[in-house]
């Protein structure tokens, strides 16, 4: 593939997982295909399971429990990296339909098979421009369904989703704050104030990509933890852990026992 338009994760487990904090950077549906998944949104929660999609715009922070049932549990999680045109997003606006959970969307087959369709799609060496074309036909799917927007919110298109964007491309990589300045063509000032004026700063965008990248390694394969800390930019296994733990809530250790490898 030319140019990467979405990227699909899937996570599984044989124990139940309660997970907090869980940054989502970029706007992504999350499909439960076994178990159920119990999101809490303030003093709110809803479940999620085969029957229904959880949507989630880009920095959107994640607290739930993976809930086992027939012996496991296993998602497939479809992040859009490509985002569609504003003319979409505005009849998508337009289309919108009051439903019990804004970020819950029951499942059609239509739907389904358009999912499933891009899941299809990225086994394959396709141009940038047959790619983009499936692409757009699923968003207009939910364009007609009035909930395109519902995923690409004002915060997919915020400095904090490109700096993002920017680690998740080797969060192992040691960045300063320099070298990063110098790579966006702008001042330490400028990238630090455009950070605060999206509520955050350099070193949790940099901590919540790694946080993330390690849950994903974790599902991959077994791995020692110092082994995971390297990869996900620590020298440190103790201080790995610690910010793991702080993070989510429980320590990698604790995770990796839950997972179906």
């Amino acid at each position: 593939m030319s140019n990467t338009l979405f990227k699909v994760q899937t996570y599984s487990g044989l124990n139940d997982q309660h997970l907090r904090n869980v940054h989502i950077y970029a706007p992504s549906i999350i499909w439960v295909k076994s178990g159920c998944k119990t999101v809490f949104q303030g003093t709110d929660s809803f479940d999620i399971d085969a029957r229904s999609w959880l949507l989630t715009s880009a920095n959107q922070e994640l607290n739930f429990v993976n809930k086992v049932s027939y012996e496991h549990f296993y998602s497939v999680q479809l992040s859009f990296l490509s985002a569609p045109p504003k003319e979409m997003l505005e009849e998508s606006m337009h289309r919108e339909v009051n439903r019990e959970h804004v970020h819950a969307l029951k499942i059609s087959s239509a739907l389904a098979y358009g999912f499933s369709m891009l899941l299809e799609m990225s086994t394959h060496s396709l141009s940038e421009e047959v790619q983009k074309l499936h692409l757009m036909a699923f968003y207009q799917q939910l364009v007609e369904l009035g909930v395109l927007h519902v995923l690409f919110s004002g915060s997919h298109a915020s400095f904090q989703n490109q700096l993002s964007a920017y680690f998740s491309r080797d969060p192992a990589e040691p960045y300063q704050l320099e070298e990063v300045c110098h790579d966006f063509s702008m001042s330490r000032a400028t990238l630090i104030r455009r950070l605060q004026r999206d509520g955050t700063n350099f070193r949790t965008v940099l901590s919540n990509v790694r946080m993330g990248h390690a849950l994903s390694l974790m599902q991959e394969k077994r791995q020692t933890q110092l082994e995971l800390a390297l990869q996900c930019g620590y020298q440190s296994e103790s201080r790995f852990s610690q910010r793991f733990h702080q993070q989510f809530g429980m320590t990698p250790k604790q995770y990796m026992k839950t997972v179906a490898y």
